[in-house]
């Protein structure tokens, strides 16, 4: 039962370990006696190219290890000439861990680009306004206004539109701001 149970768990693994690396697209690039670059496009980041020269660092197998975020690629130079196709099947799925652990320490692309968007159109009111309004500012006359209007037909509502505009208002501005 207990080897039936373990059995189970590997099959369900197996396929998610597998499909880790299938998603990642790890590609050996180069390989010669006693080093190896390999290169994935999920590896162009700086935290996870620190991450994977660290945990490389670790074995004793590995002479030197160098990863760049602006291509992708990790060299790993090793003490011995050659490695077993089980070491190096082993030596990609501890890169394809270690950059999917790697993950939750990177910041979101779409958190980036959302940010890039709004400054940018934050950027573009200011411009077209003197800088009398701003994202904050129109968005907290749009809450206030709707909030206010709202308020006889759904009071609980529009108290949270109300109090969403009250806290627009009066955060602080981040430090790249210019008094």
């Amino acid at each position: 039962m207990i080897s039936s149970l373990v059995g189970l768990g590997a099959s369900l693994l197996a396929p998610k370990i597998f499909s880790y690396i299938n998603d990642q697209k790890v590609e050996v690039v180069h390989a010669m006696p006693g080093r190896v670059r390999l290169k994935c496009d999920q590896w162009k980041n700086e935290i996870v190219a620190k991450h994977l020269e660290t945990t490389f660092e670790q074995l004793e197998i590995v002479k030197h290890v160098s990863a760049s975020p602006i291509t992708g690629s990790l060299l790993i130079e090793f003490v011995v000439p050659a490695l077993s196709p089980q070491e190096f099947d082993e030596l990609l799925k501890l890169a394809v861990n270690t950059s999917v652990n790697a993950f939750p320490y990177v910041d979101a692309q779409l958190m980036k680009t959302m940010k890039n968007t709004v400054s940018t159109v934050d950027g573009l009111i200011k411009k077209r306004t003197s800088g009398k309004a701003d994202v904050d500012s129109l968005l907290s006359l749009f809450l206030l206004i709707f909030g206010i209007s709202g308020f006889s037909a759904n009071p609980a509502f529009s108290s949270s539109l109300l109090y969403w505009s009250y806290t627009i208002i009066t955060k602080e501005k981040g430090k790249n701001h210019v008094p």
